[in-house]
């Protein structure tokens, strides 16, 4: 057994002290994670490219969180792989800076975006006739790119505070390091961008639950109605919400431990953890990067079967929508899928399957 320093309250020491053991394990662990976030980010990327049927206005939020995943894999992750093998910061001042700054930035986008996509889950379980209006896929790229602004300007103000990045040998990362006098003032604002939007999500999934609740309380009378085509709009909207709100909350769950680290020390002004804690942190962190594609595969079914079709390293499907009436349709969003007729067709014999689709249908 290897004697480890971890409730030593110098964390450069108790970093710079591990066992030979402790060192394979924490770069085994980091080395794997950094690979799992980049496959994770890649083939839910691949999907989205692969099947036109993953490119409606949801999907720009899911494309975005793994976009995010490899970023995070590829520019921010290696840096910490390295500190955890040599036991220090190898890399220059200027990398550790463009790590903190990475990090801060990644993580207040990903932080809005999940806000923004709470609030398309309310509108589309309340107003579903705007909700078509307003959040269409280039009103969400305008508002998904006014996110990444913000975000880039936010983590400025610890620039203009004169609170550099520095190596955290706990986490293993660059963090924000705030003076003093500006600590207080630091600690709260990284707390408010956590809990305000949480407390945001939290309510507009919860009143998007009411709200499909309140729709599908008695479904025979809208069929008696003839009002089976809104029944499959709300349907198609609450097998959405369930999808988005399992992805953040599935995200969320696995950063909860870091946040209560940042909350302990925000009060203590001092990093009294033991290094395995903010490590533990870090860990579970990148966790959240990875386990996406479990998370969408588990509840869409069209994910899933592209996920399959990617692994088995098949070849790309072109699918074609056909009405009843054996047209085939534009991209509109605003047609339910229940609607269509799709037929997936490999790329040597599209005219084929299409002329067999179109006479099947007549």
């Amino acid at each position: 057994m290897c004697a480890h320093q971890e409730a030593s309250s110098d964390l450069h020491t108790a970093l710079r002290n591990r066992c030979t053991e402790t060192v394979v394990t924490e770069s085994s662990i980091t080395g794997c994670l950094i690979i799992a976030g980049f496959l994770s980010g890649l083939i839910v990327c691949s999907a989205i490219y692969r099947n036109v049927r993953l490119r409606y206005t949801i999907h720009i939020y899911i494309l975005s969180y793994a976009i995010i995943d490899l970023v995070t894999s590829l520019l921010v992750m290696p840096f910490t792989l390295g500190a955890l093998i040599k036991g220090e910061w190898v890399s220059s001042e200027s990398a550790c800076q463009f790590q903190g700054y990475a990090i801060s930035v990644l993580g207040i986008f990903t932080v809005l975006t999940m806000t923004l996509t709470a609030f398309d889950r309310y509108m589309a379980s309340s107003r579903l006739s705007q909700y078509w209006t307003f959040f269409k896929q280039r009103h969400i790229c305008i508002v998904l790119a006014v996110f990444w602004l913000f975000s880039s300007a936010i983590p400025l103000s610890s620039t203009l505070d004169r609170n550099d990045f520095v190596f955290h040998p706990g986490y293993g990362v660059c963090r924000s390091e705030a003076k003093n006098e500006t600590y207080l003032r630091a600690s709260i604002l990284k707390i408010v961008i956590f809990i305000v939007p949480s407390v945001v999500i939290a309510i507009c999934f919860y009143r998007a639950k009411l709200n499909i609740q309140r729709r599908f309380k008695d479904p025979k009378l809208w069929a008696q109605e003839g009002r089976m085509e809104n029944l499959n709009a709300w349907k198609d909207e609450e097998n959405k919400t369930k999808l988005l709100a399992a992805f953040i909350l599935g995200t969320l769950f696995f950063w909860v431990p870091g946040y209560a680290c940042d909350v302990a020390d925000a009060f203590t002004n001092e990093k009294f953890l033991p290094r395995s804690i903010y490590l533990l942190s870090t860990f579970l962190f990148n966790v959240s990067h990875c386990v996406k594609p479990l998370i969408i595969a588990a509840i869409d079914g069209d994910f899933a079967t592209e996920f399959k079709r990617i692994l088995k390293f098949r070849k790309i499907r072109r699918v074609v929508d056909v009405n009843v009436q054996g047209n085939k349709l534009g991209g509109d969003p605003k047609f339910m899928p229940e609607t269509r007729k799709y037929y997936c067709q490999t790329e040597e014999d599209d005219d084929a399957n299409l002329t067999k689709a179109n006479e099947s249908n007549v």
